[in-house]
């Protein structure tokens, strides 16, 4: 579960000043992007270029006022028009009660591969898109604090097992019963 580094911000639909989209590439999570002021479209994305093209196991996104937010992955190869493949499919970060009440706006959800497109599960990727909304509540800014993606957890190889019955690294020709590993067993003594 290596971290997977983001390099820079590609595009983004709408930024406030003091709270770019730049603050999604600090590990901190201190500042978060918001959505610029002055225009109150009740819709963000911004797409996000990573270091090198890896595989995403884990994928942790803080929250900033959203209701729901997608995910999507592409690789900077492709040509402009072919449309991205959704990792996340769009979920729920705040209730529309929540968000009419302005409650609970800063809460972190964490997704992993079960929770991925099947199209997209251990192949590499270098560009990710985050899509937020926020249409319950006109007037409250949103956004996003931080995200964070890892590598899929390695699976470690089984370590090789010596055979029960071996006489210098080769395998004996005697029966089962002749060795010494199953005479330490609960089997009864006789062998035929």
């Amino acid at each position: 579960m290596a971290p997977i580094k983001i390099s820079y911000v590609v595009s983004f639909s709408s930024q406030d000043p003091k709270y770019p989209a730049e603050n999604l590439l600090s590990d901190d999570g201190v500042r978060p992007w918001l959505g610029c002021p002055k225009k109150r479209s009740r819709q963000l994305s911004v797409e996000l270029q990573l270091e090198r093209a890896s595989p995403i196991g884990y994928v942790d996104v803080g929250n900033y006022g959203c209701a729901f937010l997608q995910i999507e992955v592409g690789r900077s190869s492709w040509t402009c028009d072919q449309p991205y493949l959704t990792l996340v499919p769009t979920v729920t970060l705040m209730t529309p009660a929540d968000s009419k009440l302005d409650q609970n706006r800063c809460g972190v959800r964490m997704f992993k591969e079960g929770d991925f497109s099947e199209l997209t599960v251990g192949q590499k990727w270098d560009r990710v898109r985050l899509t937020c909304s926020q249409p319950f509540s006109p007037c409250s800014r949103f956004g996003l604090s931080f995200i964070h993606l890892r590598t899929p957890q390695e699976q470690e190889p089984d370590p090789p097992r010596p055979p029960l019955d071996t006489e210098d690294g080769e395998l004996s020709d005697r029966p089962l019963c002749s060795s010494p590993a199953f005479h330490r067993t609960s089997f009864p003594e006789p062998c035929l």
